[in-house]
């Protein structure tokens, strides 16, 4: 039975990225960020290679295609993996770099522009808006795609008595934005659909999973009491069987039950004092040997973002055929209300082949933390970052 889905309003869906909801979808979406970039850059030089003779300013024209070219160089530069987040301020220097280049191709063909229905500014501006849509939220690319419309509409009005079809002038407008309207509509669309989508995901998610969270105690409490049998059968069987077998105690009997006490004692300790981190770190099976520093018990106000984080990242870190890491420390240390992790990684090869390896979850850190920070040394890989106690 599905469990219901509390319904979310237009502007909670378009508030958070999809780069922030799904950064693995974000990374994904590389491919598509290139080809509008590349697409733009294509339509541009199209169209002006074809209104070759309506160009008065070749200067102008060439510093159009140039801007052009620039706002995608920022597009496809501020969507590589290892400088996410996608921020605001790439999303306004691609609307910067529309706006100026819509100017400047009406500059490369003042006095000299017959119709309107062959300007390419519109239809380059939306193209690269769309490139936008996997990274920055509905709303921000509206109003980036309404800025760049204000400029592009006062560019008409300006060349409007140029024009030699007789029709208003506001179907000026309405010709030269409509490719613009209509591509930033569809990337502002995508956004806020895949948002919610992803969040009504997660949110089912959550209701499966509390649902499901009395059976999980029932089978964490079995796991631990095998746990403690085992440790039992280990040491103290053995033990109480060879004291029955013999029939007598002795001095040395009393020497080996203390050893065992203390044994039992030590081993039901650390267990009950380990973090989740330290325990699956130390857990059977793990090729890259692991020590965790974590005195305060901080890893265990790790939120659940934080964790799927991590344990991407160490999971990663055991498939010998991604990196070739030889050892791993942990170090969890106070920071006011924050808490500052250390991750060091031995590489046995290239750090910078071990950082172009791990560029995904690298990635996901540093969109749930904020702060990443990546130090490279001869053969040490260093990740600092921290996150809110809660």
């Amino acid at each position: 039975m599905t469990a219901g889905v509390p319904p979310r309003s237009a502007a909670r869906a378009s508030g958070r990225t999809p780069q922030e909801v799904d950064p693995l979808g974000a990374l994904a979406a590389r491919p598509v960020t290139l080809g509008a970039a590349l697409a733009a850059v294509l339509v541009a030089v199209v169209y002006t290679l074809l209104r070759a003779p309506d160009v008065s300013s070749p200067g102008a024209a060439v510093a159009a295609l140039v801007v052009v070219a620039v706002g995608g160089a920022v597009l496809v530069v501020s969507a590589v993996p290892l400088r996410a987040p996608f921020g605001p301020g790439a999303l306004w220097c691609v609307a910067a770099a529309c706006a100026a280049a819509g100017v400047l191709s009406a500059l490369a063909t003042a006095g000299s522009n017959p119709f309107v229905r062959d300007d390419w500014a519109g239809i380059a501006a939306g193209v690269l808006l769309l490139g936008v849509a996997p990274y920055r939220s509905a709303h921000e690319i509206l109003a980036a795609g309404g800025a760049v419309a204000a400029v592009l509409a006062v560019v008409v009005l300006v060349e409007a008595p140029g024009f030699v079809t007789a029709v208003p002038v506001a179907s000026y407008v309405v010709v030269a934005l409509t490719p613009l309207f209509a591509l930033t509509a569809a990337s502002a669309v995508f956004s806020a659909v895949f948002v919610a989508h992803v969040e009504g995901w997660v949110s089912r998610a959550t209701e499966f999973r509390r649902a499901g969270t009395d059976e999980l105690r029932v089978t964490l409490a079995r796991s631990v009491q095998q746990d403690r049998v085992t440790v039992l059968n280990r040491e103290v069987v053995p033990f109480f069987a060879r004291l029955v077998e013999s029939g007598r105690i002795d001095e040395d009997d009393a020497d080996e039950a203390r050893r065992v006490a203390d044994s039992l004692r030590a081993s039901l300790v650390a267990e009950a004092d380990a973090t989740w981190l330290a325990r699956r770190l130390g857990g059977p099976g793990r090729r890259v040997p692991a020590e965790v520093v974590d005195p305060d018990r901080l890893a265990d106000r790790l939120g659940p973002e934080h964790r799927t984080a991590l344990w991407a990242l160490f999971a990663t870190l055991d498939d010998g055929d991604v990196v070739d890491a030889h050892s791993l420390r942990v170090v969890l240390e106070a920071e006011e209300a924050r808490v500052g992790i250390t991750v060091e990684l031995a590489c046995g090869s290239s750090v910078a082949a071990a950082r172009r390896s791990l560029a995904p979850c690298l990635t996901v850190l540093r969109l749930v933390s904020g702060d990443l920070r990546v130090d490279r040394a001869a053969s040490l890989l260093t990740l600092r970052f921290s996150y809110d106690q809660h």
